[in-house]
């Protein structure tokens, strides 16, 4: 049988775009997926996930899942909007450094460009949220910001810079040693009065060490020093607590996944975040 004979795997009532960002000049890939049926009188919640060309198809698969039995998952149907920077790398490093940065590192240095925090989440509360809501029926008022790692440390500056953007905002495994201090006192300064950000932050246990399948590989014990200096699982526990006296116990959760680390966590997080967004 040739390969002619197999079509391509398509997700059904999903939709790609290629979109020029006027903040920062930078392409985007941007996917959509609307899940079936007549969407509620205010629209679909709709899940915004960054690096899209690793999480997309995830997400949508998710939902999908999830969605058929909401009594038995707690997650209900969502559109799913994912931004990626446009070309076929899962993960752009130095774009995403870029882009989900406020400035340079605190005591690490950072290769390439930093900074652009600010642009990117124009880029995304003043033209591509907009432009979606005025074209596809997706609820304003329920929107959740979902990312990992640099794209964690993102989502908790977007809910200092913005906290109204979002409903639900899900950092998972953060950055927060990028810059801990700058990060914290933007947070207290916006968030000492304001009502209604729910925020949703896991990490896995294994982070702040090297979990045993790592062990075996080198450089494990500059994994091992870098990762004790980031303290990854304390800055992130610190954080929540702090968050959860800004706005309420009950608007934030805050999960240490048992076996998890770094790159594994992704899987588990994105079904706890999808029911922490539900809710």
């Amino acid at each position: 049988m040739t390969s002619a004979a197999w079509p391509a795997v398509e997700l059904p009532g999903t939709q790609a775009r290629r979109l020029r960002a006027a903040a920062n000049g930078t392409g985007y890939r941007v996917n959509v997926w609307l899940p079936p049926g007549p969407p509620p009188p205010a629209g679909f919640p709709a899940l915004y996930v960054l690096d899209g060309n690793a999480l997309f198809g995830t997400f949508v698969e998710a939902v999908r899942r999830g969605s058929r039995r909401p009594d038995a998952t707690g997650i209900g149907p969502a559109a799913v909007v994912s931004v990626a920077h446009d070309g076929d790398e899962l993960f752009a490093d130095a774009l995403r450094r870029r882009d989900y940065t406020p400035g340079p590192p605190a005591g690490e240095a950072a290769p390439g460009a930093v900074g652009g925090a600010a642009a990117f989440l124009s880029f995304i509360a003043d033209e591509l949220a907009p432009l979606l809501r005025a074209e596809l029926p997706l609820d304003g008022a329920r929107q959740t910001l979902f990312g990992h790692s640099l794209a964690g440390l993102f989502v908790l500056q977007a809910l200092a810079a913005r906290p109204r953007a979002f409903r639900t905002w899900a950092a998972i495994s953060p950055s927060i040693w990028w810059d801990p201090a700058g990060l914290r006192a933007a947070l207290a300064a916006a968030l000492k009065d304001a009502h209604g950000p729910r925020v949703f932050m896991a990490v896995g246990e294994w982070e702040d060490a090297v979990p045993p399948w790592q062990r075996p590989h080198p450089g494990h014990a500059q994994l091992v020093a870098r990762r004790a200096q980031r303290r990854m699982v304390g800055n992130a526990q610190a954080l929540a607590v702090e968050l959860a006296g800004w706005l309420g116990p009950a608007q934030v959760a805050f999960r240490v996944f048992p076996e998890e680390d770094h790159a594994s966590i992704l899987m588990i997080a994105a079904q706890r975040a999808l029911r922490f967004a539900s809710a």
